[in-house]
């Protein structure tokens, strides 16, 4: 083979190996290598120390790609609920958390809430805000005593050593399974159930849920397996009855319903979502109510108060008129009285008169009378007296 025959073959061949090269290159996956070690990352079995940094940057990166909205037509303006959720807006709500503790965490969060279906604003809030009431630094941690779970002077946490609604079964299960983790796990029996629903040796290891990725996976498993009720209590704005479902109480409310607060207006979603701003909205509403049903009641007592004045004034002026009529008909009687005194008197009078006329007219026909018949009387009494013997 000539010279050029020999260029001719190491030109084709370079070529082939070329193609094949550019083929190799544009069929890679590099997001598969990934994948593989975080999946790899999670089967290590964990200890109470920190997860690697490595690890939390690789769930930085693949959730920036996962949660990004899918609208490629352009028609959606706002962002899922989970794609906004970054340390920046996660510190507003946790005043009290140092940001690096956020960005430690809070992929692991995400991702854990992500697997169990807890997406959208509501239920991510509702997690946020018992993290910031159960570890207000963002960081795991252990129950510390209390007169809560102390009864001195006993053993720290012999309150729970005896406890059946929590599975103990004497000292010292009380401290051994006290509250850890972002959402204080209490209890043989809590214990024993989230380790074997997620795949941890919690009760021979119980310090393993203040590991930060089982911490944030019993948060999410413990939400859902009480979603129900939260999303219950959520859609009619009862904080107070979220917090129970976690806490059994209302120990942390204040943090709580501060840190859900803050959130609602940070976090947008364009799905149809609850009202996460009713409990704030009905408390202003409260108020307003409270104004409303205070002026009317002012009104109402004002209304009272006139009411009884003119009651008052009517039973014044009822008196005053009843007083007027009796000053008129004893007026009347009076006058009446007077006339018939003044009429008595006139009859009386007329008699008087009538008597003295009749009299007078008596004595002057018995005057008259007498002087007539005197010559006639005297005659008389000489007959009788010459009759006499």
């Amino acid at each position: 083979m000539g010279r050029k025959g020999y260029r001719s073959t190491r030109s084709f061949l370079s070529t082939i190996v070329l193609c094949q090269i550019v083929c190799h290159v544009l069929t890679l996956n590099p997001r598969a290598e990934s994948s593989s070690r975080m999946i790899s990352s999670n089967r290590a079995i964990l200890t109470e120390g920190l997860i690697a940094s490595e690890f939390d940057t690789r769930l930085n990166a693949a959730f920036s790609e996962a949660y990004e909205p899918m609208d490629p037509a352009g028609a959606l303006s706002e962002a899922s609920a989970m794609s906004q959720l970054t340390p920046d807006l996660v510190v507003r709500m946790f005043p009290a958390a140092p940001l690096a503790n956020i960005k430690k965490h809070l992929p692991l969060v995400r991702r854990a809430l992500a697997e169990k279906g807890l997406v959208d604003k509501s239920m991510i809030l509702m997690a946020l805000a018992t993290v910031r009431a159960e570890c207000a630094t963002f960081d795991p941690i252990s129950e510390a005593p209390s007169p809560l779970n102390t009864e001195p002077p006993g053993p720290a946490f012999n309150k729970y050593d005896r406890r059946q609604d929590l599975g103990n079964l004497g000292p010292p299960d009380g401290a051994r399974y006290r509250g850890r983790g972002f959402i204080q796990l209490t209890g043989r029996k809590n214990y024993k159930l989230y380790g074997s629903l997620l795949g941890y040796d919690l009760i021979g290891n119980p310090a393993l849920a203040n590991a930060p990725q089982p911490a944030a996976q019993i948060l999410a498993a413990y939400l859902k397996e009480n979603e129900p009720s939260i999303r219950s209590a959520l859609a009619t704005g009862d904080l107070p009855a979220a917090r129970r479902t976690v806490n059994g109480g209302l120990n942390g409310l204040d943090s709580f319903r501060s840190a859900f607060l803050a959130g609602a207006p940070l976090i947008r979603d364009r799905e149809n979502d609850v009202a996460l701003s009713r409990e704030s909205h009905g408390r202003r509403e409260g108020r307003k109510l409270k104004g409303v049903k205070a002026a009317s009641t002012s009104a109402s007592a004002s209304r009272g108060v006139k009411s009884k004045e003119k009651k008052k004034d009517d039973v014044a002026n009822g008196k005053t008129k009843a007083k007027k009529k009796d000053d008129a008909a004893n007026e009347k009687a009076k006058v009446k009285k007077r006339d018939d005194v003044a009429e008595e008197k006139s009859r009386e009078k007329k008699k008087d008169d009538d008597m003295a006329e009749n009299n007078e007219t008596n004595g002057k026909k018995k005057g008259k009378g007498f002087f007539l018949f005197r010559p006639f009387r005297a005659l008389r009494a000489l007959r009788a007296a010459s009759s006499r013997p």
